[in-house]
This record gives C-alpha cells, structure tokens and sequence, in this order.
C-alpha cells in the first residue's frame, strides 16, 4: 500500500461531510483498491451518539467515509462526489460500543459510474474488532435529484 498520509484538512477536502460529522482524523495507507484510516475515540459530543456514547452499528458510518476518501483519491473530482449509503450486507458487529480510537480499512469490490461496494473492518485500537462487513454507496449522478 502507498504510504501516503492525508491529515484531517486534507480528507474534509475529499468527502461532503463537513465539522464533526466528518469522522476521519487521517489516511495511513490507501492504494488503488485499498485504504486504511484513523479516528480518535468517541465522546459523548460525537454527532452520532446516543445517551453519551457510540453504538457499534456507527462503524458503517466511518467505513462509508473511507470509501468516500478513497474513491476522491483513485478517481479525482474538483468537489466531492455525493452518495448515499444504501446497503449494508455480511455485517458483523463483534463489540456493542465505539469506546477507542479507531483503524478503519475497506476495500473496494466493485465501482460504477453509479456506484460501488467495498468490503470493511473497523478496530477498535485498544479493544480489538468493532464491525466488520460490506457496504454499497450509490452516486448522485449530474443532472439528477
């Protein structure tokens, strides 16, 4: 895998989420199908908890965004391409909280012009395995609402 680290500046750049929704802290690694990232540790401010922390269901969320990155980083676009997350498949959640920071990995399975899958695993850097699973994001094409 290329070594090449992007910081949080850089991956706000990369994916429509803007503030704390984006999740990401840094990319360690990416190569043409691979990418793994970083994430701090939730706290109860995290825009996706509930009653003060964040369910391990939520790792969906950060795998969407390091595809998101990754797909800015093999097919560049001059603004971030929006999509939705529309299926989740084969997931495994193998903790019941986000407590740690996080290294979040997906690899891409397939891309289209209207979208892509990637198979993913996030780990809880101090706990072990979060979630582990498939995922499908469908673009929003131009010209289309």
């Amino acid at each position: 895998m290329t070594t090449t680290a992007l910081d949080r500046a850089a991956i706000l750049r990369c994916v429509p989420h803007a503030g704390a929704m984006c999740l990401l802290d840094a990319v360690t690694a990416w190569d043409a199908t691979r990418i793994t990232c970083r994430a701090p540790a939730p706290d109860a401010a995290h825009p996706l908890a509930c009653d003060g922390r964040v369910h391990s269901v939520i790792a969906a969320e950060y795998a969407a965004q390091a595809s998101a990155v990754h797909g800015a980083l093999i097919e560049p676009h001059t603004a971030p391409r929006a999509g939705m997350l529309v299926k989740l498949s084969e997931v495994d959640l193998c903790a019941t909280a986000v407590v740690g920071p996080l290294e979040v990995r997906a690899e891409l399975l397939t891309r289209s012009a209207d979208a892509c899958a990637y198979a993913f695993e996030v780990d809880d850097v101090e706990h072990g395995p979060v979630a582990r699973g498939r995922l499908m994001v469908a673009f929003t094409l131009p010209g289309r609402t």
